[in-house]
């Protein structure tokens, strides 16, 4: 055992020494560690040569490229060089000096001094020397000028040239100056010179010490005391000092200081700072730090592995601002700066410690009585921190097996009384390191009875029992000696006394009950003399825990609290007496609600850890009142993350915190709050966008009122957490909180005075009550000025009495209006009453009138009438239509009026449509003796409306006839002119004024009393023009001719997809075909084209034949005849399903077709449709006397037409249908016309004579009925939809089905009978006919 703890006490001691060998920085209680300001945060050049700071606040650092004025967050460089030249026995450096009058002066590398204009922000040259070193004023506001080679110049510089006085003729370069009571203190080349400043005189040369006796080195820098010790730089020669009016100099190795100074010592820059620290800036050397109440020294180095380190190790230079931060000039890397408030926690990071100690990601910490830091790390084992000896000592699982370590990531630590320490480790168990320095390892359960191997949290109660918190095994009862005593986990449970297997962190009441935090499962309370838990869960009611994940737990005994750290829940605080929980989050002011640890300190404040840094927490008097709550993030040097169960206090009331890159720790009586108060600055102003130099008593012009301010608080040290408030006095009610935006913009500023004004915070948010101000005044525009307002009020007066004449005006106006107005709507109502009127007139009229012309074509229909009767009655028939024809006019030209009639477009032969529509015409010219012209342009693929177009020709067509005189002409013209379509219609008239043009398209204007009134016609086509979009006119021409022309747009982009017929619509017919009514049952999947319907058209007008040939040519198959008898010839060769013939033809009409197609057999049962442009009903009597189906008048409706046709062959095929229900052909049953029924008695008497014959077929049946095969097949395809072969065996089956029913035949002998050669094939046919064969016929019969 000895040799064991004689190995484990060496094994120490060696990690102490190498610990202490490779120690970089040291352990003090308050920590000093500085800032870099640099190229990357804005200045202009990495070499901080000198440094001043005006009144004003801003920070002047002049460097080898520019002269940098700083307000904390921009930078504005001057373009001057500054000397940096450093050597080992001198240095020629570049200055920046602010005087106590708050000038800036700066000598550059042209050595001559400049001096800022603060009027124009320009520097000027001051003629004094072009050799200046440095420049000082004295305290009687005297200059001091040291040069390199011209000696030391004094002037009081008040003249525009000043007086210039050299003194003492002085030879050598002189690098200080400083005063000292009434003297003068100059570093020179030989020594510090004492300069009288009353005389002007050199009182004394100090260059010796007692000891050494002449100084050779040539010095540097001077700083002094308040007390009156003046220290002084060497290049090369170290440090010294003078006490008081001393002849000679001491050297600093003559002070008890903690660290000696090297007598060596390259020293560039020397400052005393407010706190009477002695600062020393070296070359290659670092910082030196003498405090000179007790003469602790400390050393600062470069390391560019520790952003916190000084960041170079020439310092050229020292300045304190105002707000106590120091700079520091290095000759490589910017400013290093020390701001003694803003890293208020202490803090060891793997930057600051030997290469073998690492301290990141710390999970456990605790101190013993010997003063050691002991941190346990994550993986990275313990680590034993010794500040007696400034030293570091590593535990790991490494090493020999004495001081072995069950495992690295340390998680729980508790120092006893004993002096051991006891280590809880993730998947090591526990490890208790005794005083002799052996490592006893308790994770062997034989031994020990130890089960857990991860110890989160290690507890002494009040009755000196250790319990392990463990993630394994619960609540563990531990002696170092005994082992495991009692374990409370879910093995073990009851039903009064249940612990989770998973517990995280301990604590005790004051009555000795454990409070236990669990990992997901809540707060459990162990009552250990009754033997009883309760459990409490996170609920939905606001009194209830916050979260299940326990991380942290502190009883405070003062008021019987229990305060809880929850995993995402925030803080919680469990009223012990009461029962009820509450609970502080981020939005009470909590910086995350993650709490790590919760620590307590003397004053009442409560301390947490968190993934945002450290929080100061003071409760309220009462639980449900708002606490006082101060966040501190990584701007106050901490780390933004901690971890669980990386906390504690010692014994000093010092309080820990782990995170994840390493240690913090803080007495929270020495925080202290940065209480300088901020020097708040207006920095710049823009008009418009355009910088604008800032001007006492400024005046702007009314259009100078877009303004921008910056500003900034003149604080350094931490420029992102500065807040700011400003506001436009006369202009802004309240104070605008900016944050840390340091500008603010106002537009469209109103004339008048103003001040601006700006407050401003430090980073601990200390408010400079007093604004920064800036007045100004916007000039109003000429025309706010006194005379412009008189103005104003004179053209008021005048514009009242303008209004007021005005008004009067505008009144009677009104009541003009009004009559006006009234009568319009007077005019309006009588313009719809007329236009109800017509309406209901015409409908009133349409049924008398059908009364009239039934009876009329009764008696013209029964023949027999004299020829003076048929006249009369023939008379009152026209008239009748000739009204009816009216009425329709009157009703679609009310409809036109009230908008409801809409254009239906589409594509098509507009040529082949207007043909076919003038040519309808002819026959009523030929009555009258007209000359009558056609000429129809080609007009294929127009867009136009056929309803409207029909209405448009024929009205004018109707109405140039109508006033044509016999043996007149008239003219009809249609053809295309840009995207138009042209009408002209002409016609000679007799007697007709010009001045009578514009009334033809009135409603039944008459030229005269006893002239005949033009109806509704022309007002029909002037109300369809317009709602074409087109235009109308009309003139005349040679005094006996009329000339109507009508443009309408026959372009598809002319009109709107409204009133396009749809696609659908116009995939079912050709281009032209869209002329027909898009109802007329035409589909997709009609027949083909040798399927359809036969029609024969007989027209002596070929663009009548063409017209309908093409609108059909996807609905029926279309013949054609020129005249009469080729129409009965193709009738009798195709017989058509159809016929269509006009009436007046050369040679054989349409009556005579009629007649004799009518009465032949082989076309009897054709269905014709008779033209006609008559309008006589001697016509149309004779027609349909001679057969004819149907009567249609030119120009005729296509879609009626259409219509009509489709009907006659869809009535035919009703017929068809009769015949297949009877059994014996009825002829009168199903028969069209007589003919057609003695041609059907003829075919029933053939089949009564010959159907049994087995012999009888199509041939036969031909021959026997006088007809060709081809004509007897279209014929009884006609009437029975049959061919001759179908007929005849259809007729057998009939037969043959009549005998089954009323004989006892049987079935060979009924095939024989009827006809069939074969019984087979009878029954073939039967069952194909009836679904069934004869013999099941008969069983279902039975």
């Amino acid at each position: 055992m000895f040799n064991k703890n004689l190995l484990a006490i060496l094994f120490k001691a060696l990690f102490i020494v190498l610990g202490f060998f490779n120690l970089e920085v040291v352990f003090p209680q308050s920590q000093i560690s500085f800032g870099q300001l640099s190229i990357k945060e804005g200045l202009s050049q990495n070499c901080g040569i000198s440094v001043a700071q005006d009144s004003t606040g801003y920070l002047w650092i002049a460097t080898q490229d520019g002269l940098n004025k700083y307000d904390g967050t921009n930078f504005v460089v001057y373009p001057f060089i500054f000397d940096d030249i450093t050597r080992p026995d001198y240095s020629h450096l570049g200055k920046v000096y602010v005087d106590w009058q708050n000038q800036v002066w700066c000598i550059p590398s042209s050595r001559i001094l400049n001096r800022l204009d603060q009027s124009n922000d320009r520097f000027e040259p001051i003629p004094l020397t072009d050799d200046a070193s440095v420049i000082y004023q004295d305290q009687n506001f005297g200059y001091w000028v040291g040069t390199y080679s011209e000696g030391l110049l004094y002037s009081k510089m008040n003249d525009s040239v000043p007086h210039l006085q050299n003194i003492g003729q002085i030879k050598e370069t002189i690098y200080a100056l400083a005063q000292y009571e009434a003297n003068i203190l100059a570093a020179t080349d030989n020594g510090i010179l004492s300069i009288d400043m009353a005389n002007k005189q050199i009182n004394d040369t100090l260059n010796e010490t007692l000891a050494e006796g002449r100084i050779l080195k040539k010095f540097s820098t001077i700083t002094i005391e308040a007390g009156g010790r003046q220290w002084f730089g060497t290049y090369g020669g170290g440090l010294f000092f003078r006490e008081g009016q001393s002849s000679f100099l001491k050297r600093a190795a003559e002070l008890p200081l903690s660290i000696p100074i090297p007598d060596d010592l390259n020293i560039l820059s020397l400052f005393i700072d407010s706190r009477e620290r002695l600062w020393i800036g070296t070359y290659g050397d670092g910082l030196y730090l003498i405090y000179l109440d007790g003469f602790e020294t400390q050393h600062f180095m470069a390391d560019k592995h520790n952003p916190r380190a000084v960041h170079y190790n020439d310092i050229l230079s020292i300045y304190e601002d105002y707000t106590g931060t120091l700079w520091f000039g290095t000759d490589g890397a910017g400013l290093s700066y020390y701001d003694e408030y803003l890293e208020k926690f202490n803090a060891i990071t793997n930057f600051q410690v030997p290469q073998n100690i690492n301290v990141e990601v710390v999970r456990a910490i605790t101190t013993d009585g010997s003063g050691s830091v002991w941190i346990g790390t994550s993986d990275k084992g313990l680590m034993e921190y010794i500040p007696a000896a400034n030293s570091w000592v590593k535990y790991s699982t490494e090493g020999p097996e004495e001081t072995r370590l069950p495992s690295n990531r340390i998680m729980s630590l508790y120092a006893d009384a004993d002096g051991d320490l006891w280590i809880g480790t993730q998947g090591g168990g526990l490890a208790i390191l005794e005083s002799d320095g052996t490592i006893i390892n308790y994770n062997n359960p034989p031994n020990t009875g130890l089960e857990a191997i991860t110890i989160w949290d290690i507890f002494k109660d009040s009755e000196q029992r250790y319990w392990l918190a463990t993630r394994e095994n619960g609540l563990v009862q531990f002696d170092k000696k005994k082992g495991q005593l009692i374990s409370y986990n879910e093995k073990n449970a009851s039903i009064d006394l249940s612990v989770s297997d998973n517990i995280r962190v301990i604590t005790e009441d004051n009555k000795g009950n454990l409070w236990l935090g669990t990992d997901s499962e809540g707060l459990i309370h162990l009552n250990l003399k009754e033997q009883k838990t309760t459990t409490y869960r996170a609920g939905n009611s606001d009194d209830s825990l916050s979260n299940d994940m326990i991380k942290s737990l502190y009883f405070s005994e003062d008021d019987n609290i229990l305060w809880i750290g929850t995993y995402g829940g925030g803080l919680n605080a469990f009223d012990i007496g009461n029962d009820r929980f509450y609970s502080y989050t981020e939005k009470d002011g909590l910086a995350n609600n993650v709490i790590y640890a919760i620590l307590p300190d003397g004053q009442g404040n409560l301390w947490l850890s968190s993934n945002r840094g450290i929080t100061k927490f003071t409760p309220a008097s009462s639980l449900d009142q708002t606490p006082i709550i101060t966040n501190y993030t990584n701007y106050e040097g901490l780390a933004t993350e901690f971890n669980t169960g990386a906390y504690h206090i010692d014994d000093n009331g010092n309080l820990y915190f782990g995170g994840l890159e390493g240690i913090y720790w803080f007495k929270p009586t020495d925080i202290v709050e940065n209480t300088q108060l901020p020097k708040t600055a207006i920095t710049g102003m823009q008009v418009g966008n355009e910088p604008y130099p800032i001007r006492p008593g400024m005046k702007l012009s009314h259009k100078q009122n877009t303004l921008s301010f910056t500003f900034s608080s003149m604080q350094f040290s931490l420029p992102e957490k500065n807040q700011y408030q400003y506001r436009l006095v006369d202009y802004d009610e309240e104070w605008i909180q900016a944050g840390n935006t340091n500008f603010a913009r106002y537009s469209h500023v109103p004339p008048g005075e103003y001040e601006f004004q700006v407050k401003s915070s430090n980073y601990d948010g200390v408010w400079n009550p007093k604004p920064a101000t800036f007045a100004f005044t916007i000039k109003p525009p000429w025309y706010f000025t006194t005379f412009a307002k008189v103005l104003y009020a004179l053209l008021l007066l005048g514009a009242i009495y303008g209004v007021y004449s005005y008004l009067k005006w505008r009144w009677r106006m009104k009541l003009v209006l009004e009559l006006k107005e009234e009568e319009a709507h007077r005019l309006k109502r009588l313009n719809d009453f007329k236009s109800k009127l017509y309406t209901d007139i015409s409908h009133e009229f349409r049924t008398p009138l059908t009364l009239i012309s039934g009876p009329i074509d009764a008696k013209l229909g029964d023949g027999g009438l004299s020829d003076a009767d048929h006249a009369n009655f023939s008379m009152i028939k026209r008239n009748v239509n000739r009204l009816m024809a009216l009425v329709d006019q009157l009703l679609h030209l009310a409809r036109l009026e009230k908008g409801k009639l809409k254009l239906k477009v589409s594509q098509g032969d507009l040529g082949l449509f207007l043909g076919m529509l003038a040519t309808s015409f002819k026959y009523r010219a030929e009555q009258k003796n007209i000359d009558y012209t056609v000429d129809v342009k080609a007009l294929d693929g127009a867009w136009y409306d056929e309803d409207a177009i029909d209405k448009i020709v024929t009205n004018l067509l109707s109405n140039a006839l109508k006033y044509c005189p016999e043996k007149g002409s008239v003219l009809f013209k249609a053809e295309e002119k840009g995207g138009h379509l042209q009408l002209d219609v002409k016609n000679t008239v007799k007697n007709f004024s010009e001045k009578n043009l514009d009334q033809l398209f009135n409603r039944f204007y008459q030229q005269d009393e006893y002239a005949e009134g033009v109806g509704v016609g022309l007002s029909l086509v002037k109300q369809l023009v317009k709602l074409y979009k087109g235009e109308v006119s009309v003139q005349l021409e040679d005094n006996d001719t009329i000339h109507f022309r009508v443009m309408l747009p026959i372009a598809r982009d002319r009109f709107s997809d409204a009133q396009i017929v749809d696609g659908n619509q116009k995939a079912a017919v050709s281009n032209i075909s869209n002329t027909v009514d898009i109802d007329s049952g035409y589909k997709e999947n009609e027949p083909a084209p040798s399927d359809l319907p036969m029609v024969l058209v007989v027209e002596d007008h070929q663009e009548v034949r063409q017209f309908l040939a093409s609108v059909w040519k996807n609905r029926f198959q279309v013949f054609e005849a020129a005249d009469g008898s080729l129409g009965i010839k193709k009738a009798i060769e195709i017989v058509p399903d159809l016929i269509i013939s006009d009436v007046h033809m050369p040679g054989t009409d349409g009556i005579e077709l009629c007649n004799t197609l009518k009465t032949d057999e082989r076309t009897s049962h054709i269905p014709i449709i008779l033209l006609t442009a008559s309008t006589g009903e001697e016509q149309e009597l004779k027609g349909l006397q001679s057969g004819a189906d149907d009567f249609v008048t030119k120009p005729f409706k296509l879609r009626v037409l259409e219509k009509r046709v489709q009907n006659l062959i869809d009535s035919r095929r009703a017929l068809r249908s009769r015949y297949s229900q009877e059994v014996i052909l009825k002829a009168k049953d199903i028969a069209i016309t007589p003919t057609d029924e003695v041609f059907l008695g003829k075919v029933q008497r053939v089949l009564d004579e010959r159907l049994s014959d087995a012999g009888f077929n199509a041939k036969t049946f031909a021959s026997v009925v006088g007809m060709s095969r081809m004509q007897l097949h279209r014929k009884l395809t006609a009437i029975t939809g049959l061919s001759t072969t179908e007929f005849i065996r259809s007729q057998r089956l009939k037969q043959a089905l009549h005998i089954l029913k009323t004989s006892d035949a049987t079935v060979n002998e009924v095939a024989y009978t009827v006809g069939f050669n074969t019984p087979s094939y009878f029954i073939k046919c039967f069952k194909e006919t009836y679904k069934k064969t004869p013999a099941e016929f008969l069983q279902s019969t039975d």
